[in-house]
């Protein structure tokens, strides 16, 4: 017999469910021990349906026994016993789609928003960016060659200007004069 099982003996016992003077005449007693073996696999692929996650469906299933166990003297005899069970075990399932749901809202912080609020998202500060952007890419396109590689090799490429100048075999100097008067086209620019 299996720990569910046993459990809905226990439950039965104690609430006196399977006392047979405790029934109402017109009913026959409820065999939940028959019950459990006939409908738990049954029961178990409808709760997981319904919930989506085995480990809440084995204890709606479980707490499904139980309830059952606890109700028996109350089955009036007007449906199938499977359809009473299973009817125990949806508005079980129904309930745990409840909890699982209110502990999701529970979690989330009052600052949360806050903290995923995206600071770039201003729409005219997205387009002001776009359209410095395209002034900058104008500028980069209008410059000569060896000015466009200077800027490139230093910014785009991140060397320092010791680097770009041994890539480009120019000196320094020139380096550092090339980046500079780009750098102060685009402060015109987009100023």
């Amino acid at each position: 017999m299996t720990h569910a099982s046993t459990v809905v003996n226990e439950v039965a016992a104690l609430s006196g469910a399977a006392q047979p003077g405790l029934m109402p005449s017109a009913v026959a007693p409820l065999d939940l021990d028959q019950l459990y073996r006939k409908h738990h696999q049954h029961l178990l692929r409808f709760v997981q349906r319904y919930l989506r996650n085995a480990e809440d469906a084995a204890d709606v299933v479980q707490n499904t026994f139980v309830e059952a166990a606890r109700c028996a003297d109350r089955f009036s005899g007007l449906s199938k016993p499977s359809t009473w069970l299973f009817g125990i075990a949806l508005n079980l399932a129904r309930n745990q789609v409840r909890r699982n749901c209110a502990d999701m809202y529970e979690c989330v912080d009052e600052t949360f928003l806050e903290q995923i609020a995206d600071t770039e998202a201003d729409p005219a500060k997205l387009v002001e960016l776009r359209q410095i952007a395209g002034k900058v890419q104008a500028l980069l396109d209008q410059l000569p060659a060896p000015i466009r590689a200077t800027f490139d090799a230093v910014l785009d490429g991140e060397s320092t200007y010791e680097q770009a100048a041994e890539q480009l075999c120019i000196p320094i100097g020139t380096v550092r004069s090339r980046v500079s008067r780009v750098r102060t086209a685009m402060r015109l620019e987009c100023a």
